[in-house]
């Protein structure tokens, strides 16, 4: 269960914490590299948790890591 103290971040939010687009927070998501978005109650809107901004930025820092070291990486 969400602590209380979470704050709920749309995709635009958390695309600018990590200097992504939102489209390519979508993508991400889709493909399984950052967990998938929370259904907020009502509304129809997702969203992630404050919490969750961590793991989401050290899975695209993987990600990155691991396109600029492989195959065809300079």
């Amino acid at each position: 269960m969400a602590n209380a103290a979470s704050e709920l971040l749309g995709t635009g939010d958390v695309a600018q914490h990590v200097g992504y687009s939102p489209s390519g927070i979508k993508k991400l998501e889709r493909l399984g590299v950052i967990p998938r978005a929370l259904r907020v109650a009502g509304t129809g809107r997702r969203a992630w948790r404050s919490e969750d901004l961590p793991l989401i930025e050290e899975r695209i820092a993987a990600r990155r890591a691991e396109r600029l070291s492989g195959p065809g990486a300079a």
